[in-house]
Protein backbone atom coordinates (compact mmCIF):
# COMPACT_ATOMS: atom_id res chain seq x y z
CA UNK A 1 0.00 0.00 0.00
CA UNK A 2 2.61 2.38 0.93
CA UNK A 3 4.71 1.92 -2.37
CA UNK A 4 1.73 1.90 -4.67
CA UNK A 5 0.19 5.36 -3.39
CA UNK A 6 3.90 6.70 -3.00
CA UNK A 7 4.07 5.90 -6.87
CA UNK A 8 1.23 7.30 -7.43
CA UNK A 9 1.49 10.65 -5.88
CA UNK A 10 4.81 10.96 -7.06
CA UNK A 11 3.69 10.44 -10.81
CA UNK A 12 0.65 12.67 -10.52
CA UNK A 13 3.30 15.52 -9.23
CA UNK A 14 6.17 14.51 -11.67
CA UNK A 15 4.66 16.94 -14.60
CA UNK A 16 4.91 19.86 -11.96
CA UNK A 17 8.99 19.33 -11.41
CA UNK A 18 12.10 19.37 -13.64
CA UNK A 19 13.04 15.32 -11.87
CA UNK A 20 11.12 12.81 -10.99
CA UNK A 21 10.01 13.17 -7.72
CA UNK A 22 10.93 9.57 -6.82
CA UNK A 23 14.19 9.56 -8.34
CA UNK A 24 14.88 13.21 -5.88
CA UNK A 25 13.54 11.69 -2.51
CA UNK A 26 15.47 8.07 -3.28
CA UNK A 27 18.70 9.59 -4.38
CA UNK A 28 21.90 8.69 -2.89
CA UNK A 29 23.12 10.87 0.04
CA UNK A 30 25.54 13.64 -1.33
CA UNK A 31 24.77 14.00 -4.97
CA UNK A 32 23.38 16.85 -6.21
CA UNK A 33 19.91 15.44 -6.58
CA UNK A 34 19.67 14.50 -3.29
CA UNK A 35 20.13 17.67 -2.23
CA UNK A 36 17.37 19.48 -4.17
CA UNK A 37 15.29 17.97 -1.41
CA UNK A 38 16.47 21.14 0.34
CA UNK A 39 14.52 22.78 -2.19
CA UNK A 40 10.85 23.84 -1.03
CA UNK A 41 9.38 23.50 -4.66
CA UNK A 42 10.86 19.54 -3.94
CA UNK A 43 10.49 19.48 -0.32
CA UNK A 44 7.04 20.23 -0.33
CA UNK A 45 5.71 17.41 -2.82
CA UNK A 46 7.88 15.14 -1.34
CA UNK A 47 6.40 15.46 1.99
CA UNK A 48 3.17 15.56 1.14
CA UNK A 49 3.43 12.42 -0.55
CA UNK A 50 5.69 10.95 2.07
CA UNK A 51 2.99 12.01 4.43
CA UNK A 52 -0.19 10.52 2.44
CA UNK A 53 1.27 7.17 1.59
CA UNK A 54 1.68 6.82 5.00
CA UNK A 55 -1.76 7.58 6.54
CA UNK A 56 -2.59 5.46 3.83
CA UNK A 57 -1.02 2.45 4.60
CA UNK A 58 -2.01 2.99 8.78
CA UNK A 59 -5.32 3.31 7.45
CA UNK A 60 -5.55 0.27 5.51
CA UNK A 61 -4.25 -1.69 8.87
CA UNK A 62 -7.42 0.27 10.35
CA UNK A 63 -5.26 2.91 12.32
CA UNK A 64 -7.30 5.70 12.41
CA UNK A 65 -7.25 9.10 13.64
CA UNK A 66 -10.08 10.91 16.06
CA UNK A 67 -8.66 14.53 15.13
CA UNK A 68 -5.55 15.28 11.86
CA UNK A 69 -3.24 18.41 12.44
CA UNK A 70 -0.91 19.43 9.52
CA UNK A 71 1.17 21.94 9.87
CA UNK A 72 2.93 24.58 7.31
CA UNK A 73 3.95 22.04 4.42
CA UNK A 74 1.84 19.31 6.04
CA UNK A 75 -1.39 21.10 5.90
CA UNK A 76 -2.62 19.92 2.75
CA UNK A 77 -1.86 16.37 3.51
CA UNK A 78 -4.35 16.74 6.65
CA UNK A 79 -6.43 18.36 4.74
CA UNK A 80 -6.96 15.26 2.22
CA UNK A 81 -6.76 12.58 5.13
CA UNK A 82 -9.75 14.62 6.62
CA UNK A 83 -11.60 14.61 3.44
CA UNK A 84 -11.73 18.12 2.43
CA UNK A 85 -9.76 17.62 -1.13
CA UNK A 86 -9.65 13.98 -3.20
CA UNK A 87 -6.21 13.05 -3.96
CA UNK A 88 -6.05 14.57 -7.75
CA UNK A 89 -6.90 17.97 -6.17
CA UNK A 90 -4.98 18.06 -3.34
CA UNK A 91 -1.72 16.95 -5.52
CA UNK A 92 -2.46 19.62 -8.03
CA UNK A 93 -2.59 22.05 -5.50
CA UNK A 94 0.53 21.13 -4.12
CA UNK A 95 2.18 20.61 -7.41
CA UNK A 96 0.91 24.21 -8.58
CA UNK A 97 2.55 25.83 -5.53
CA UNK A 98 6.06 23.73 -5.72
CA UNK A 99 6.22 25.30 -9.68
CA UNK A 100 5.32 28.73 -8.54
CA UNK A 101 7.87 28.45 -5.73
CA UNK A 102 10.76 26.89 -8.12
CA UNK A 103 10.13 30.30 -10.16
CA UNK A 104 11.63 32.38 -7.34
CA UNK A 105 15.12 33.13 -7.11
CA UNK A 106 14.82 32.56 -3.32
CA UNK A 107 11.56 30.45 -2.29
CA UNK A 108 12.51 31.45 1.44
CA UNK A 109 9.22 32.34 3.43
CA UNK A 110 8.83 36.10 3.32
CA UNK A 111 11.58 36.93 0.50
CA UNK A 112 10.70 39.32 -2.57
CA UNK A 113 8.64 37.69 -4.71
CA UNK A 114 6.37 35.07 -2.35
CA UNK A 115 3.58 37.41 -1.80
CA UNK A 116 3.19 37.71 -5.60
CA UNK A 117 2.58 33.67 -5.83
CA UNK A 118 -0.34 33.40 -3.49
CA UNK A 119 -2.57 34.87 -5.84
CA UNK A 120 -1.76 32.48 -8.80
CA UNK A 121 -1.74 30.13 -6.29
CA UNK A 122 -5.27 31.21 -4.79
CA UNK A 123 -6.84 31.21 -8.64
CA UNK A 124 -5.57 27.52 -8.53
CA UNK A 125 -7.33 26.42 -5.51
CA UNK A 126 -10.54 28.75 -6.98
CA UNK A 127 -10.77 25.55 -9.11
CA UNK A 128 -10.43 22.74 -6.85
CA UNK A 129 -13.60 21.05 -5.18
CA UNK A 130 -13.19 21.42 -1.30
CA UNK A 131 -15.69 19.71 1.18
CA UNK A 132 -16.35 19.72 4.67
CA UNK A 133 -14.20 17.92 6.49
CA UNK A 134 -15.30 14.25 7.43
CA UNK A 135 -13.31 14.45 10.56
CA UNK A 136 -11.80 16.51 12.65
CA UNK A 137 -9.56 19.41 11.12
CA UNK A 138 -7.49 21.67 13.13
CA UNK A 139 -6.13 24.59 11.64
CA UNK A 140 -2.19 25.41 12.81
CA UNK A 141 -2.74 28.95 12.19
CA UNK A 142 -6.36 29.13 14.47
CA UNK A 143 -5.80 26.21 16.91
CA UNK A 144 -9.00 25.17 16.39
CA UNK A 145 -11.29 22.74 14.14
CA UNK A 146 -12.39 24.33 11.12
CA UNK A 147 -15.34 23.64 9.08
CA UNK A 148 -16.93 25.49 6.03
CA UNK A 149 -14.09 27.96 5.66
CA UNK A 150 -11.85 25.37 4.28
CA UNK A 151 -13.87 25.93 0.87
CA UNK A 152 -12.71 29.45 0.66
CA UNK A 153 -9.25 29.61 -1.24
CA UNK A 154 -8.23 32.67 0.56
CA UNK A 155 -8.39 30.14 3.97
CA UNK A 156 -5.56 28.18 2.27
CA UNK A 157 -3.16 31.14 1.44
CA UNK A 158 -3.15 32.55 4.80
CA UNK A 159 0.16 34.48 5.89
CA UNK A 160 -0.15 33.72 9.65
CA UNK A 161 2.34 32.69 12.66
CA UNK A 162 2.04 29.36 13.28
CA UNK A 163 0.54 28.16 16.96
CA UNK A 164 1.47 25.01 17.48
CA UNK A 165 1.41 25.62 21.50
CA UNK A 166 -1.96 26.71 21.31
CA UNK A 167 -3.21 23.64 19.23
CA UNK A 168 -1.68 20.86 21.73
CA UNK A 169 -3.20 23.19 24.33
CA UNK A 170 -6.93 22.39 23.05
CA UNK A 171 -6.20 18.78 21.61
CA UNK A 172 -5.28 17.97 25.30
CA UNK A 173 -8.44 19.37 26.52
CA UNK A 174 -10.64 18.36 23.90
CA UNK A 175 -9.34 14.70 25.40
CA UNK A 176 -6.12 13.57 22.86
CA UNK A 177 -3.32 11.86 24.61
CA UNK A 178 -1.97 9.81 21.54
CA UNK A 179 -0.24 11.73 19.00
CA UNK A 180 1.37 10.18 16.00
CA UNK A 181 3.41 12.57 13.27
CA UNK A 182 3.85 10.95 9.88
CA UNK A 183 6.64 12.45 7.82
CA UNK A 184 10.22 11.87 7.42
CA UNK A 185 10.93 13.40 11.28
CA UNK A 186 9.61 14.10 14.72
CA UNK A 187 9.77 17.53 15.24
CA UNK A 188 6.52 17.94 16.46
CA UNK A 189 6.91 14.97 19.13
CA UNK A 190 9.79 16.48 20.42
CA UNK A 191 7.81 20.31 20.84
CA UNK A 192 5.01 18.11 22.70
CA UNK A 193 6.86 17.80 26.26
CA UNK A 194 7.38 21.74 26.00
CA UNK A 195 4.01 22.47 25.35
CA UNK A 196 2.08 20.08 27.60
CA UNK A 197 3.07 17.94 30.67
CA UNK A 198 5.52 14.80 29.87
CA UNK A 199 3.14 12.67 31.05
CA UNK A 200 0.32 14.02 29.72
CA UNK A 201 0.29 12.61 26.43
CA UNK A 202 1.94 9.37 24.58
CA UNK A 203 3.89 10.58 21.43
CA UNK A 204 5.31 8.71 18.13
CA UNK A 205 6.37 9.28 14.94
CA UNK A 206 7.27 7.10 12.07
CA UNK A 207 10.83 6.08 11.51
CA UNK A 208 13.35 8.05 9.72
CA UNK A 209 13.89 4.74 7.99
CA UNK A 210 11.06 5.38 5.67
CA UNK A 211 12.88 4.43 2.58
CA UNK A 212 13.18 0.98 3.53
CA UNK A 213 9.35 0.81 2.98
CA UNK A 214 10.08 1.10 -0.69
CA UNK A 215 13.06 0.00 -2.49
CA UNK A 216 12.84 2.88 -4.67
CA UNK A 217 11.89 3.90 -8.18
CA UNK A 218 12.11 1.66 -11.28
CA UNK A 219 12.69 4.41 -14.12
CA UNK A 220 16.05 5.60 -15.19
CA UNK A 221 16.48 8.95 -13.52
CA UNK A 222 18.55 10.08 -15.84
CA UNK A 223 22.23 12.26 -15.48
CA UNK A 224 20.35 14.66 -12.80
CA UNK A 225 21.67 12.28 -9.85
CA UNK A 226 25.28 12.45 -9.08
Amino acid sequence: MFAETLDDICARLDPYLELPLACVMFAADGTRTAALLDRVSYAGPALFALQVAQYRLLDSWGVLPDVVYGQAAGRMAAAYAAGVFCLADACHAVGTLARLLGALPDPAPGCPGTDGILGAYGRTLATLHPRAPRLPLVCDFAARPVGAETAEPGFWVRRTPLRFADTAGVLHRDGVRTWLELGAGDVLVHLLPHCLPAAAVSAFALSRDWPVLRTGPDKDCGAGQR
